[in-house]
C-alpha cells in the first residue's frame, strides 16, 4: 500500500465497487487493492491506493467515455478517476457510473 492515509476513502469507494459488480469476479481484494473482472476474463474496474490519491479504473470508460458524466471532473486518463477526499460529493456519482458500465461489459 502507497498510502495508509487512503485507506478510508479506499474502502469507501471499494463498497460502492463492489455494491455494483455483483456478479462479477473478484480477483484481489486486500486492503489498497480491488480488482474485479469481467465475465470474460478481462478487467472491469480496480480501486487502488496510490501517493496522492485512490485510482479507480474502469476499462469499459475507456472504450465508452460518454459513460461518464458528472465524475469527468475526477477523470485523468482514459480509463482513471482520481479521488483524495472521503468527503467528495462527486463520491455519491460512481454507483451510477459502475452500473452503465457493467451494462456496457458485454461490449468488449
Amino acid at each position: 500500500m502507497k498510502n495508509d492515509a487512503f485507506l478510508f476513502l479506499w474502502a469507501k469507494l471499494a463498497r460502492i465497487v463492489r455494491g455494483c459488480s455483483t456478479g462479477l469476479s473478484v480477483i484481489v481484494d486486500e486492503p489498497g487493492h480491488l480488482r474485479i473482472e469481467s465475465r470474460s476474463g478481462r478487467p472491469f474496474v480496480n480501486v487502488r491506493i496510490q501517493r496522492s490519491h485512490v485510482g479507480v479504473y474502469l476499462l469499459p470508460m475507456y472504450y465508452h467515455p460518454e459513460v461518464l458524466g458528472p465524475l469527468s471532473e475526477r477523470k485523468s486518463g482514459k480509463g482513471t478517476l482520481r479521488f483524495c477526499e472521503d468527503e467528495d460529493p462527486l463520491i455519491d456519482e460512481l454507483s451510477g457510473l459502475i452500473e452503465r458500465c457493467a451494462a456496457l461489459v458485454g461490449h468488449y
